[in-house]
């Protein structure tokens, strides 16, 4: 999460924004997946996408309550992790192995 959509997310401008408001309202308040009313969880605003993060359109947001907006965004961070490619496996072999302890050490404090 950069720290510029943690200022934005503190800020007036995101609190008073016309298509977070929007979103909500059109939603009647509601949850869009479990259908709780804001009157008994307190809604929040889902960025479906952050492409006009600062300047979002209603269509660009979600209402969901507070479980549901941590449920999907674990859905969509698994996802996207899942979607990534996996890392190149490189298999190494080692020639000469070093030895662990150095024996004239141990030799010498037997002493």
């Amino acid at each position: 999460m950069s720290s510029r959509y943690r200022i934005y997310m503190a800020s007036e401008a995101w609190l008073e924004s016309p298509a977070r408001y929007e979103a909500l309202r059109s939603a009647d308040f509601r949850c869009r997946i479990c259908n709780v009313p804001s009157d008994e969880v307190p809604l929040q605003a889902h960025h479906r996408t952050y492409e006009r993060l600062g300047a979002e359109l209603p269509e660009d947001l979600t209402a969901l309550c507070l479980l549901c907006h941590r449920e999907v965004t674990n859905f969509l961070a698994a996802r996207r992790y899942a979607l990534q490619q996996p890392p190149t496996i490189v298999d190494v072999v080692i020639q000469e192995r070093a030895p662990l302890w150095d024996a004239s050490m141990a030799a010498g404090s037997a002493a």
